[in-house]
């Protein structure tokens, strides 16, 4: 699959991400503003993606920032601007409890999120590393426009808010979701790799106005469906805009083959799996 999702959690998990993650898995150093720490590593600031921003006081396309991630993510599902909600709050003479209320969205959680990393196949990502910039730019732009088709069909046709007892009422987000992007453009292992990292809040509003949860379960559930999708899109489109054509390739014998983009070496393929090939040797 091309598209990998884990929990977010309030707490360590969470300064993992703040430390690593939406610095393109560096290790940021403690004190280090998080732009500056951005450009250092050579990666994007974060942006905001996702229909629910405009509730939220947030735009497409937003830079994201230290403090809103913490209110989003780190103190267990906060509005992204909660410490100017509160601080109003307090000037006009709210009491401190009251003050820290408003600046909720809902009940506290613990699992905030989900962070959803979306990389092209081998083939295309293979382009990007070895094409010239108009390559490069055209899948990227694919990349992009297929990580938004895919957010809009999750709120659309997957995520649901459970609330009542023992969630037996289920309702989509009206409203849509939020999620901030963050571009990488290496692996762990320093190769080559254009991937985002799609950290999606689980805090949805309902008709009624209030805030609830995202069920992750359904999330997981349709990984498969989400790849499947993220695929597609990016090789029409990067097929249209530089002139290319896919073949099916075998992966696994006996099972179905894959599509890539024709003409790229399957020797060039197997050389960028090399963690699957450390794994096998491990366990040998």
């Amino acid at each position: 699959m091309t598209v990998d999702i884990k929990v977010i959690r309030a707490g360590q998990m969470y300064r993992y991400y703040l430390r690593e993650t939406v610095v393109g898995d560096g290790r940021r150093r403690a004190g280090t503003p998080l732009r500056e720490a951005q450009e250092q590593a050579g990666v994007p600031a974060g942006r905001w993606i996702g229909r629910g921003l405009a509730v939220l006081g947030l735009t497409p396309g937003e830079e994201v920032t230290e403090q809103q991630l913490r209110n989003l993510f780190g103190e267990r599902g906060r509005h992204p601007y909660a410490d100017r909600i509160e601080a109003d709050r307090l000037a006009a003479g709210d009491s401190p409890k009251k003050a820290f209320k408003t600046g909720a969205l809902g009940r506290r959680v613990t699992v905030t999120g989900v962070d959803s990393v979306f990389r092209p196949q081998p083939t295309i990502y293979l382009l990007w590393a070895f094409g010239d910039e108009e390559t490069r730019l055209a899948i990227e732009a694919a990349h992009k426009r297929a990580i938004e088709r895919v957010l809009e069909w999750i709120e659309d046709e997957v995520a649901v808010i459970r609330y009542g007892k023992e969630g037996i009422y289920r309702v989509r987000p009206p409203g849509g979701l939020v999620a901030a992007r963050f571009r990488h453009y290496e692996a762990r292992s320093g190769r080559p790799l254009l991937h985002d990292h799609l950290l999606l809040s689980v805090k949805g509003q309902r008709l009624d106005g209030k805030w609830g949860s995202i069920h992750t379960t359904a999330l997981y559930e349709n990984t498969v469906a989400a790849s499947a999708l993220y695929n597609e899109l990016v090789a029409s489109e990067v097929c249209e805009a530089l002139g290319l054509a896919t073949e099916p390739r075998t992966v696994t014998p006996g099972r179905r083959p894959v599509m890539e983009i024709a003409g790229v070496p399957h020797e060039l393929i197997r050389w960028t799996a090399r963690r699957s090939e450390q794994i096998a040797a491990c366990l040998a």
